[in-house]
């Protein structure tokens, strides 16, 4: 049944899974951006509160903004840093939280080893990430899937957004290594080792492939051209082709959740 609202299949996950351990009391976040999703959860009765760490100062003063519209300000604690340097004790929180930024560790089994170690007994890991190909260089079988879709759409979900009278490429090709480094030296540098790091540290771990090679790499480009309540057949039919992507084990994002 569809849910209304970001990330609410995960959320309404942990919820179940959590059981009347909910709210956590504690929870911890790395690369929170702007706190939202964070803010949401406690907004949601999920979490009480959270310590959110995030390097960039614009995103944090952006997040505070947002932390005092919700009236939340004593819930959320921003703080400018590498969670990963700055907390060295064990078993401190009992909620570790990563949405978008697990992806951009340099070592992920590091990353998910100090999950572990700061996560108390009977705490939950939850994870909502990228978890395809190191430095997105797509495999043969991703590419061709992407290129197939978009070679049998219509040419009016093509159009250029930046150039209404320029159709986007049906073919879709990888970037190098070395460009993808210099757009960002973190952009799924480790990506490759989530699953199975989850899967050391976090033995019972559910883990949810969700897909990606249709919407991620064949449309994240074209999807304003799609009217949702007009192509939703379309968008259902796509959809239906990136869940067979998925049972055949090529996937760009997974959820995981797991009680310690």
């Amino acid at each position: 049944m569809p849910l209304d609202g970001f990330s609410q299949g995960i959320t309404q996950k942990a919820i179940k899974m959590a059981g009347d351990r909910c709210p956590f009391v504690s929870g911890v976040s790395v690369g929170c951006g702007n706190g939202q999703k964070e803010m949401t959860l406690v907004r949601q009765g999920v979490v009480s509160s959270f310590q959110l760490y995030e390097l960039s100062q614009v995103r944090i003063e952006q997040g505070k903004r947002l932390a005092a519209k919700f009236g939340l300000e004593n819930k959320v604690n921003f703080i400018q840093g590498d969670a990963l340097d700055v907390i060295m004790e064990k078993e401190c929180f009992d909620f570790v939280h990563w949405n978008n930024s697990l992806h951009h560790m340099l070592d992920v089994e590091a990353a998910i080893r100090w999950s572990y170690k700061v996560l108390q007994k009977d705490g939950m890991f939850y994870m909502d990430d990228y978890v395809g190909p190191n430095r997105m260089q797509w495999s043969d079988k991703m590419l061709k899937v992407a290129s197939q879709v978009r070679a049998i759409l219509p040419e009016k979900y093509l159009t250029n957004p930046k150039n209404p009278s320029q159709l986007l490429p049906k073919t879709i090709v990888r970037n190098s290594v070395e460009s993808m480094i210099e757009i960002d030296p973190s952009e799924a540098a480790d990506s490759e080792r989530i699953i199975d790091s989850i899967k050391k540290y976090f033995p019972k771990a559910e883990i949810t492939l969700t897909g990606g090679v249709v919407y991620h790499l064949a449309c994240s480009d074209i999807l304003h051209n799609f009217n949702e309540s007009q192509d939703q057949h379309i968008l259902d039919f796509l959809m239906l082709i990136d869940d067979l992507c998925v049972e055949l084990g090529e996937t760009h994002y997974a959820i995981a959740l797991a009680i310690k």
